[in-house]
């Protein structure tokens, strides 16, 4: 008879802090054969009597995290460890640490420093507190992917960002300097872009639209949209987002009942990123 192990972690691919149901389902039969209820999270379950070489769904219900799936097939000779790792659910976060603004990369300060952002008032620490947790997440996400993504040793998609002038959790609208079209447009060659549609982005009063280039990231897409005024002199805006056409579904192999739908919450960006070792996030999700 065949054993599985199910071994389960967190984006960080650290042992679950969580307690979590687990169902093993025959594929055949449809049917649940074996089940554990409440079990904690960061230790191994294991499952023996289960029929030798015969597919089976084991299914994950955390209680903070979000359900998670995958088949597995025992085999008489060994016990088959299933690993898993699944996120936060947005609904269950109780806690998201942010940086005090001292504590916020330079970077990110310069821009913060001069920027009027729809909605709030002041500049720098003023405009920084008066962000709501998902929309400092959604700015976190997005400075991270902008600030990883370098032309070269000195240059990154944030060295062009000179003002911030609205901010969504999914998304950040900047203006930027024209030269950073060209660089975009030109890392196309490289396949580090690929140029997508537009259509179903906005351009402000006297812009129009002026292409939209994704990056070739499996997870986690960086998309730049870009807005040319109509007028002289030339300028441009961008409406920045992390495309999540993947899914948590597909990165983490979440049950479909569970996975987003429309406008995906910022932290779970947070969990993709942190997971796929992308970038570096300076908050946390408890």
């Amino acid at each position: 008879m065949g054993v599985l192990i199910v071994r389960i972690g967190n984006a960080r691919r650290q042992p679950l802090d969580d307690l979590v149901d687990v169902h093993v389902v025959s594929v055949r039969t449809d049917s649940t054969v074996r089940r554990v209820l409440a079990a904690p999270g960061n230790i191994d379950i294991r499952f023996e009597g289960l029929n030798d070489g015969q597919p089976y769904l084991v299914k994950v219900f955390p209680t903070r995290h979000r359900p998670v799936a995958q088949f597995a097939m025992p085999l008489s000779a060994a016990p088959v460890l299933v690993q898993f790792y699944t996120p936060l659910d947005p609904a269950h976060v109780s806690t998201a640490r942010f940086p005090e603004y001292g504590r916020v990369a330079s970077e990110l300060q310069r821009v913060l420093a001069v920027s009027t952002v729809e909605g709030t008032v002041g500049t720098g620490p003023e405009l920084y507190g008066a962000l709501t947790d998902t929309q400092r997440a959604g700015l976190f996400n997005l400075f991270a992917k902008m600030s990883g993504f370098g032309f070269d040793a000195d240059r990154s998609v944030w060295t062009f960002v000179d003002r911030i002038y609205r901010i969504r959790p999914d998304r950040v609208f900047v203006d930027v300097q024209p030269a950073l079209r060209d660089l975009v447009k030109g890392a196309i060659a490289d396949e580090r872009f690929h140029e997508v549609p537009s259509k179903l982005h906005t351009p402000p009063p006297e812009f129009a639209q002026a292409g939209s280039y994704k990056t070739a990231d499996r997870y986690g897409n960086l998309q730049l949209t870009f807005f040319a005024s109509q007028t002289a002199p030339l300028t441009f805006k961008v409406d920045a987002d992390v495309d999540d056409a993947a899914g948590v579904g597909h990165t983490f192999q979440v049950l479909r009942n569970w996975a987003t739908h429309g406008t995906t919450h910022p932290y779970d960006i947070h969990e993709i990123l942190v997971f796929r070792q992308e970038v570096a996030l300076p908050y946390d999700l408890a």
